[in-house]
């Protein structure tokens, strides 16, 4: 061997020994490392795609819940409008009936040969004033009715964007607590915003 060194023969080169802690040669070890970097990259470029995905769509959901929640506010606003101005003119008439039953009043106390008549017509404006009082009474607790469904349907409509923001944040805590909120008030929700509820809930 020595005489081939000095003659300037070849030295055979002997192959890197293997890991003996993992049993795999270098080149080999590296091809597993690129390989799962690789793997890794790939895994990286595709949850970020769904994740730029499912934000554009919960984007546009948000969108299209507002853009329904601002219509039905306005309808309910324009029914209690409607409904306040109905009051006001059962009000005035039911003003103008006292007038006529204090006038009916003056007169059965002036003309007693008409008394009889006037006390049937003052029961007649009575019970006309008694009706219109409870339909007043009614009309009012139509009125709290709907500005109060008004008030729990903005309420449930702001829950449900806050927790569909929860979802996306994985704050699964407060996602929790939101849904608790909801729940007495889910029948509100239009069948759209259902879908999305049943799609927030945590198993």
């Amino acid at each position: 061997m020595i005489d081939e060194e000095k003659n300037g023969a070849p030295v055979p080169q002997t192959p890197p020994a293997a890991d003996p802690a993992t049993g795999l040669s270098p080149r080999r070890r590296s091809a597993l490392v690129t390989y799962l970097l690789i793997l890794f990259a790939v895994s990286f470029v595709l949850v970020t795609v769904m994740m730029l995905t499912e934000t554009k769509r919960l984007k546009l959901m948000n969108q299209e819940l507002q853009s329904k929640s601002q219509e039905a506010s306005a309808s309910l606003t324009g029914m209690i409008g409607a409904l306040q101005e109905e009051n006001a003119a059962l009000s005035a008439s039911n003003e103008a009936l006292t007038e006529r039953v204090a006038a009916l009043e003056s007169a059965a106390a002036a003309d007693a040969a008409a008394a009889k008549a006037q006390k049937e017509a003052l029961a007649q404006l009575a019970s006309e004033k008694q009706t219109l009082a409870d339909e007043k009474t009614a009309l009012e607790q139509r009125v709290q009715a709907l500005e109060q469904q008004v008030a729990d349907g903005l309420k449930v409509s702001e829950l449900l964007h806050q927790a569909m923001a929860a979802d996306e944040l994985g704050n699964y805590d407060r996602l929790e607590e939101l849904l608790e909120q909801i729940e007495p008030l889910k029948a509100l929700l239009s069948p759209t915003e259902q879908d999305i509820l049943e799609g927030l809930t945590i198993d």
